[in-house]
């Protein structure tokens, strides 16, 4: 798999084409942002420019998310341009997360396509999405309202555009995943929200959610399937035939930083 074009391709289908329902998305120069009408989950989409330009950007995008009073995030590729970006993001206040690997599986080397899994309840109301939500706030150990209005959001204007899947263990749910699809024309799907309950894990339940997404990804036609994969998804998702592509790092600024 040739590194440089699927990020070339990743790039102008998924990063440059933004459009969430209910969102802005703000088209400039040298980046595009995605504006989230929550107090979180507005994020830089995409970005090129020079290192001279990079303060004047920043600094831009700062002024304009905390005069609307929202955090957002700045999600940079080892792949962009300013390659300081990261230095330059800290020095104007944003903090760093853990550091995730982007990873592709080429779906035409894919010999059969995965079975159905039972265990993988497709949910689609907003009861079976708070379940699903409900596992990864365990996770997280935050509110994680913003990440279940913005899946109700999606399934009820654009219920194509995802597919939702919690596994349940005596009526509980304890694993929980999606699957994205940015549009027709886009030759990828992105998998999200891979979650277990800690006392659950070792189970399966991360591979099951696993297969059923790569078969609803073949299913769809899609070509790639992608994923921002933690240090625990990794080398999982590789004995699946997932490559990576590159490093990935999620940059926070918090509007209560701003003055």
């Amino acid at each position: 798999m040739n590194a440089k074009q699927i990020m070339a391709l990743y790039n102008k289908h998924e990063r440059m084409h933004i459009d969430i329902p209910g969102w802005i998305t703000r088209c400039e120069p040298t980046h595009i942002t995605s504006v989230s009408p929550d107090l979180d989950g507005s994020f830089v989409s995409y970005f090129n420019f020079s290192s001279d330009q990079a303060d004047k950007v920043i600094a831009q995008q700062v002024e304009f998310f905390s005069q609307c009073g929202k955090n957002f995030e700045w999600k940079v590729y080892d792949t962009d341009k300013p390659r300081n970006i990261a230095q330059q993001l800290l020095n104007n206040g944003f903090s760093v997360e853990d550091e995730e690997s982007f990873m592709v599986l080429d779906l035409h080397l894919i010999s059969s396509l995965p079975e159905k899994q039972a265990q993988c309840v497709e949910v689609t109301d907003s009861i079976g999405i708070r379940d699903a939500i409900a596992v990864k706030q365990t996770q997280l150990g935050d509110d994680c309202d913003g990440y279940y209005r913005h899946l109700v959001n999606l399934k009820q204007s654009r219920p194509e555009s995802i597919r939702i899947y919690v596994i349940y263990q005596n009526g509980e749910p304890v694993s929980s995943a999606w699957v994205t699809f940015n549009s027709i024309d886009s030759p990828f799907a992105g998998i999200w929200g891979g979650s277990t309950i800690e006392a659950y894990r070792g189970q399966g339940f991360y591979q099951a959610l696993l297969k059923q997404r790569i078969r609803d990804a073949l299913l769809a036609g899609k070509r790639f399937l992608m994923i921002d994969a933690s240090s625990m998804s990794k080398p999982i998702v590789e004995k699946y035939g997932f490559e990576l592509i590159t490093q990935t790092t999620p940059y926070m600024f918090s509007c209560d930083n701003y003055s």
